[in-house]
């Protein structure tokens, strides 16, 4: 059953989350997340920015954990109410 959740969470990732996120306050929002940390990223030092770029590394990771189990969750309530 693993194989399958992975499969359907990676499918969902790569060839439908997008279309929600194709709004224009998304948009704005990337766009200015971006400027900002081009502007902090410009105050750092050489070695502040590497561990900056392993903090955002590991945070990433958790986030990325954190989508598989809300998408679990989700496709668990969705295949129980299937079943109604």
């Amino acid at each position: 059953m693993n194989s399958l959740i992975d499969a359907l969470y990676f499918y969902a990732q790569k060839s439908q989350a997008f279309r929600y996120l194709q709004t224009a306050e998304y948009r704005r929002a990337v766009s200015h997340i971006e400027e900002d940390w081009e502007e902090f990223r410009a105050t750092l030092t050489a070695e502040q920015g590497k561990q900056l770029d392993g903090l955002l590394t590991q945070e990433a990771q958790i986030t990325h954990l954190e989508d598989e189990a809300s998408f679990c969750s989700a496709l668990s309530i969705g295949l129980t109410l299937g079943r109604l």
